[in-house]
């Protein structure tokens, strides 16, 4: 899939919610996420605007789905699992540091759903002992991202070390303020690509210099679906001579 991550970008605002459907559902985006999380986050004077109400999830929900795309939730609060239970989610997303919030991944792993989970914390160890414990799993896909916004750190080839390593599926999630990036990490084919997304440039949102403007998501899913399959086979292959002579 080919996920837009509005996160918390939505500022808390259900009309400026809207507004990113509006275009995203316009566009061969797969899947649309929201982050929620827990009580104790909101509580924070800078924070407590972000969030949304579950009428509002429910409403989202509805209008993403009705359009044949993917409703997905990063989610930290296990007590709002039944919810976006009863609301179809399609997809759940681990964020920060939970990997190694047991009782959260796995109560999100018995819904059946894809869970992705960040690995942006997270030392080798840590995710091998995390594979280890949730084996008896198959619907879990690990995210590979850093969380920097330097094009320097994105270290592209862990996506290739980490499928070989683990034996599950890899997607890419990109904290980088490069997009084209995102074209690169076609080339070690991850399961799934997720970026983040915001209106406009001269608002300050949670997600801000690595996010991507609404009015270029069109044309940069466009050219993940084109390029991914230009990756190939691996096999090298004698073909027809298909370059047009100028005249």
């Amino acid at each position: 899939m080919v996920i837009a991550e509005i996160g918390l970008n939505h500022l808390g605002e259900y009309k400026l919610a809207l507004e990113y459907l509006d275009v995203l559902l316009d566009t061969n985006v797969d899947g649309i996420e929201f982050q929620v999380r827990d009580t104790e986050f909101y509580l924070n004077p800078k924070k407590k605007d972000l969030e949304l109400s579950y009428d509002s999830y429910t409403k989202l929900a509805s209008i993403i789905k009705s359009k044949g795309k993917n409703f997905g939730v990063a989610l930290t609060d296990i007590t709002k699992i039944d919810f976006f239970e009863q609301i179809e989610t399609d997809f759940y997303k681990i964020i920060i540091n939970d990997i190694k919030n047991r009782p959260l991944v796995e109560s999100l792993c018995k819904t059946g759903k894809k869970i992705l989970v960040s690995t942006g914390l997270s030392s080798d160890k840590d995710i091998k002992l995390f594979i280890e414990w949730a084996s008896k799993y198959d619907n879990i896909v690990l995210n590979h991202t850093q969380l920097s916004n330097n094009p320097v750190e994105c270290n592209l080839k862990a996506i290739q070390y980490m499928k070989q390593r683990y034996n599950v599926p890899i997607s890419y999630g990109s904290h980088c303020n490069n997009h084209n990036v995102l074209y690169m990490a076609l080339c070690f084919e991850p399961s799934d690509i997720m970026f983040y997304v915001k209106k406009d440039s001269n608002v300050k949102y949670p997600d801000d210099s690595h996010a991507i403007l609404l009015e270029d998501v069109s044309d940069i899913i466009d050219n993940i679906k084109l390029l991914s399959n230009s990756v190939g086979v691996g096999n090298k292959e004698k073909m027809d001579n298909k370059l047009k002579e100028s005249k």
